[in-house]
């Protein structure tokens, strides 16, 4: 005889899933919080600050039209950046357009800033260079 009562099979949950379904719920909801905690709120400075340096980037408005117009002759943001625990990244985007830099998104206007707590490898796009990756390494 089939159990009607309940199609979604939630009645016959053991104690697996419910373990799967609460990792399901906690894991990105600790990566946000991560997040928030580790992001706050051109040219190439670092300067010493707190417990490490910070390292700062400009990426200067017209970027966006030189891209469009195949000009860009320059990267504002080294292919790869080794940098030591405790040192902060900072973006600062003068320009029109959204523009990727590694694990950064940054918005017209905006500035984002990281501390990297934790040594190992960060990757992402790169969107205002001449290269197509970033690699910040963490030592």
């Amino acid at each position: 005889m089939t159990d009607t009562s309940d199609p979604v099979g939630f009645v016959r949950t053991g104690p697996l899933k419910v373990l799967l379904a609460a990792l399901a719920f906690l894991i990105p909801i600790t990566v946000a919080v991560v997040i928030v905690f580790s992001v706050t709120t051109g040219d190439s400075t670092s300067v010493t600050a707190g417990s490490g340096k910070v390292w700062s980037y400009q990426i200067p408005n017209g970027t966006k039209e030189r891209i469009d117009k195949g000009l860009l002759t320059e990267d504002y943001f080294p292919e790869q950046l080794t940098i030591a625990v405790g040192d902060t990244v900072e973006i600062v985007n003068l320009d029109v357009a959204v523009h990727s830099v590694g694990p950064f998104t940054v918005r017209p206007g905006e500035t984002q800033k990281m501390v990297f707590v934790d040594p190992g490898y960060y990757f992402g796009a790169c969107t205002v260079g001449l290269h197509e990756t970033v690699t910040i390494m963490v030592v």
